[in-house]
């Protein structure tokens, strides 16, 4: 679901610390009505009962707007996109017994569903059932947002290099299957592999023109080798075929903040948060922008904002850690990155920040624990990082004495 970029950068000033700043937030792979609508009222019809609820949600008010859906869902049992956006709503409410319970009774009521099979999956991995929750993503593939989420859990799990192998023997097994391509190219954009997986969603194209996933995943390509006007171009194309689509408008304004074009990337993202209030991708790029522009009060409202709708989303974690970080508010950048850690276990970006935050209170061992861990990072910067964050905190061997 997500693909995010790292850019910690090092700065030598007598030691050597982390120089690290909040980020952008990529969104993974593919107008709310009035408060007067929402008090008077809850639409009868699906589309609207979502609009409705996304109202709420954008009001602060998703515990309503889960009893309000609860309701409707209860006086209409065969509407599977509400019952899907309900269970989606207990999962951002961080009630996952509820969340798994609403995709179960889907998947009895309605048998295969891939798009709810990617959501248990998603559950169990929060639960930390590692199995229970591969088996659930692997029914929604292929072509699906999963495949970043197998990544994560394969390398859990400790068989990822096998899970990379298998992947792309069924591409290539299968040429003329876009989902396939597709499935293989987010494969190789999860573990760092830009160019590959450029050729990857490209095949993809090549077989599926209209396949507006494979533009956005070719545009993250784009984006992660520096190369932002095509990634805008591969951004915009997806729109073209999606139009409005929440994932590629906030990548595009991820694409617009690299290139500068802060007015064009906020006012996009203004618009991916009003279609869909309930993510947090839009909510962390605001907050991002407000940090660029100083004001990192506002900002840090924004991240805490995102978690309300995003319990599980690293970004806002890594984001309001490193503010606190950064402000010397050492007890609550340790909670907030504990808790990110907890809620999204292996990210050596974390693990990275909150060994700042011990080091700069003077807690070497500590610090050095979660460097040492984030030596083991997917991310080969990250890795960097904390290779050198663990030299400048150990002292040099002395030199053995020469004896006659």
């Amino acid at each position: 679901m997500r693909s995010p970029a790292l850019a910690l950068g090092l700065a030598l000033a007598g030691l050597l610390v982390i120089a690290a700043s909040p980020l952008p937030a990529f969104a993974g792979f593919i107008v709310n009505p009035s408060s007067d609508q929402i008090s008077h009222g809850f639409p009868a019809d699906p589309k609207g009962a979502v609009r409705a609820a996304r109202a709420l949600v954008a009001a602060g008010r998703l515990k309503e707007a889960i009893a309000r859906l609860k309701l409707y869902c209860a006086e209409h049992p065969r509407e599977i996109g509400v019952r899907r956006f309900l269970g989606d709503l207990y999962y951002r409410a961080g009630e996952l017994g509820m969340a798994q319970q609403t995709y179960l009774a889907i998947v009895s009521d309605f048998g295969g569903d891939r798009e709810t099979y990617n959501r248990l999956g998603s559950v169990y991995a929060s639960e930390n059932h590692i199995n229970r929750a591969i088996v659930y993503f692997e029914k929604s593939l292929p072509a699906a947002d999963s495949v970043i989420d197998l990544v994560a859990l394969h390398r859990r799990k400790g068989d990822l290099a096998s899970f990379v192998v298998d992947t792309r023997a069924q591409a290539f097994a299968h040429p003329n299957d876009p989902g396939l391509q597709e499935d293989l190219g987010q494969v190789y954009e999860s573990i760092r592999r830009p160019r590959r997986a450029a050729k990857a969603f490209r095949r993809a194209l090549a077989l599926a023109p209209g396949d507006a996933a494979a533009f956005n995943g070719l545009g993250l390509t784009m984006l992660d080798r520096g190369l932002l006007k095509n990634a805008t171009a591969d951004f915009r194309r997806c729109l073209g075929e999606l139009p409005g689509d929440y994932k590629c408008t906030n990548n595009l304004a991820v694409a617009d903040l690299d290139g500068g074009r802060v007015a064009v990337a906020e006012s996009l993202l203004k618009a991916a948060h009003a279609k869909r209030p309930e993510m947090p991708e839009a909510i962390v790029n605001l907050g991002y922008i407000r940090d660029e522009r100083g004001d990192w009060r506002g900002a840090i409202h924004r991240y805490v904002q995102a978690l309300a709708v995003g319990p599980f989303w690293r970004d806002a974690y890594l984001n309001l850690g490193i503010d606190y970080e950064r402000h010397h508010l050492y007890a609550l950048a340790e909670s907030v990155l504990l808790k990110g850690i907890a809620a999204v276990p292996y990210d050596g970006a974390m693990h990275v920040v909150l060994g700042q935050t011990y080091a700069d209170q003077g807690k070497t061992t500590l610090a050095l624990a979660q460097y040492a861990f984030a030596t083991h990072a997917l991310d080969p910067h990250v890795r960097d990082v904390a290779k050198r964050l663990i030299a400048a905190l150990t002292p040099a061997s002395p030199l053995p004495r020469h004896e006659r």
